[in-house]
C-alpha cells in the first residue's frame, strides 16, 4: 500500500478530484482510455482509482522485459506509468545506442531526458517524450515510498492519507 500511496501523492496529492491539463483524473490520474482498460467508470472515485491505478500499474509491472532484474522493475514500471511502455522501451533503446546497459535502471533514466531533444528521439520509434519529466516522477515516487516505509510506526500516516483525502472535498477540481 505504501508504493500506491506514493504514486498517489505524486499524482494527485491524494486529491480524488485533481484534473491535469491533459484531462487524466483522480488520486491516481488514469486517462479515459487507461481507466477504461482496468475497469474503472468513475476516476474521481477514490476506490475505483485506487484499485484501477493499482492494476495499471501490476500491468505494466508484467509487461517489464524479464532480462530487467526484479529489484528494477518496479523502475521502469514506474516510468512507464508517467510516460507510457513505448517511450521506456525507446529510452532503453537508447541506452544501447549509446553503449550503457538498457537493463539497468540507472542506465536507462540516464537516456530519458534525450527524449526531449529532436537529435534523438527522431532516431527512436515512438519520437518524442517528457523524459525529464519521467525521471522526476520516478525519483520522486521513490523518495514518497521511502519516506513512507521509515514513518509509518512513527506517524499514523494512513491516517493521515484518509485525512487528506477527506480535506481534498474541499480543494479546487484543477490541480
Amino acid at each position: 500500500w505504501r508504493l500506491l500511496a506514493a504514486i498517489s501523492y505524486q499524482e494527485s496529492h491524494w486529491n480524488p478530484r485533481a484534473v491535469s491539463r491533459t484531462g487524466v483524473k483522480g488520486m491516481m490520474m488514469l486517462t479515459k482510455a487507461t481507466a477504461r482498460a482496468v475497469g474503472v467508470t468513475d476516476r474521481t472515485n477514490v476506490e475505483q482509482s485506487l484499485r484501477g491505478g493499482a492494476r495499471y500499474f501490476l500491468q505494466l509491472v508484467e509487461q517489464v522485459s524479464p532480462e530487467i532484474a526484479p529489484a528494477e522493475r518496479e523502475l521502469f514500471a514506474l516510468a512507464a506509468y508517467n510516460m507510457g511502455p513505448a517511450h521506456v522501451e525507446d529510452a532503453r533503446r537508447l541506452a544501447r545506442m549509446r553503449g550503457a546497459n538498457p537493463d539497468v535502471w540507472a542506465d536507462v533514466e540516464q537516456q530519458l531526458p534525450l527524449l526531449t531533444k529532436r537529435a534523438w528521439h527522431s532516431r527512436t520509434r515512438y519520437g518524442y517524450a517528457r523524459g525529464y519529466e519521467t525521471a522526476s516522477f520516478v525519483n520522486r515516487i521513490r523518495q514518497y515510498h521511502r519516506f513512507l516505509e521509515h514513518h509509518d510506526e512513527e506517524q499514523n500516516l494512513f491516517q493521515i492519507a484518509q485525512n487528506a483525502t477527506n480535506a481534498a472535498a474541499l480543494l479546487p477540481t484543477r490541480s
